[in-house]
Order: C-alpha cells, then structure tokens, then sequence
C-alpha cells in the first residue's frame, strides 16, 4: 500500500521536533522524580539512622542508670540489714538483761546458782538448793516467766558440804530455751507480772 505524506515538509519537521521535546521531557521530569525519590530515601535512612542512634544512646543513658539505680538499692539494702543488726544487738542486750532479771526473781529462797550458760537461745542452769522441794518451786517459777520456756530438770542430786555444816543439800542442772521476746509479752498483758514474780519469790 502506498502512503503519500500531504504535510508540507517543515511540519513534519515540526511535530518531530515537538515530539522529541515532549519526549526530553518525560524523560527529564522521570529523572527528577527519580532523584527526588532517591533524595527522600536517603534523607529518610538518614532521620532513621539519626533515630536509632539517638535511641542507642537513651538505652545507653538508661543503662546508666540502671544501674545506678541497683547500686543505690544495693546499698540501700545492706544499709537497713546493718540497721536491722544493730537494732536486734540492741534488743538482745536489753533482753538479756530482762532474762537474768526474770532469772534472779525466780529463784527461791534456800536455792543458789552457781553457774549460768547460754548457747544461743538455750540456757543452762546449775546450783544448790535445800532440798527437792525448793528446785520444784525453783521450776516453777521459771516456767511462769515468759523468758524461759520448755524447762526441764536435767539431773539432781545429793551433796554435803561443810560450810552447810554437812546439811544433805541438792545439786541440780535445769535446761530450757530462752525467749528474748518475753518483756514485750509482759508489757502487752501484765505490766505488774514481774513486781508479782518478786514478791513471791520473796515469800
């Protein structure tokens, strides 16, 4: 089939003409986009790098203090176990003191101590009293205190002994399991229980 081109000859030129300029165009404002999309890329990883970097950094800052923090309640710790220490030490004096005072409002007349050990909270008594008689009331009065607890009577004996002008005394050993707490007890329920306990003792 033959084709017969009726446009005069600078037309054809023209349109071409246009046709690689709209071409150019495309082809320029595709380049431009592509760029412009490469562009904000790059700036995005640059604000995400910029955003872990600074995250990084808080997580480092924060690990800091952390772990200030542990030492702070490392030392916190040790310094309220010190507090606690010394405010038992404390109580234990004090009820020690409670204890040989329950101790000496216990014992009876026509009995002695001759020896007193305590090995934590077990204690250990040992003396002379004028007969059987006397060591049971000694007992007693020791279970009615609230230092000492689960007393018992290890051994008794006879013995004589010439500044007793050789009277047939009664050696004994008395164990039981002190109870520090015993003066909060009788301040809680019987503040006049230890004037009573001398009393009788004194009888």
């Amino acid at each position: 089939m033959i084709r017969i081109n009726l446009l005069p000859g600078g037309e054809v030129e023209a349109r071409a003409f246009g046709d690689i300029i709209v071409g150019g165009l495309v082809i320029f404002a595709l380049i431009v986009s592509i760029s412009a999309l490469h562009l904000y890329q790059a700036k995005s990883l640059r604000d995400v790098n910029k955003a872990t970097l600074r995250v990084e950094k808080r997580i480092k800052d924060l690990e800091g203090v952390k772990k200030k923090v542990e030492a702070f309640k490392a030392k916190n710790a040790e310094l309220e176990r010190r507090i606690k220490l010394i405010e038992l030490l404390e109580q234990n004096r004090a009820a020690q003191l409670y204890v040989m005072e329950s101790l000496a409002e216990a014992i009876p007349q026509r009995a002695w101590i001759d020896k007193f050990t305590e090995k934590g909270n077990n204690a250990k008594v040992e003396g002379i009293a004028w007969n059987e008689f006397t060591v049971s009331d000694f007992m007693k009065s020791l279970k009615s205190s609230n230092y000492f607890n689960d007393v018992e009577l290890v051994s008794i004996q006879k013995i004589q002994r010439k500044a007793m002008q050789n009277l047939p005394l009664r050696s004994f050993v008395i164990e039981s399991i002190l109870n520090f707490s015993g003066k909060a007890v009788e301040d809680n329920n019987n503040e006049e229980k230890p004037n009573e306990g001398k009393s009788k003792a004194n009888l």
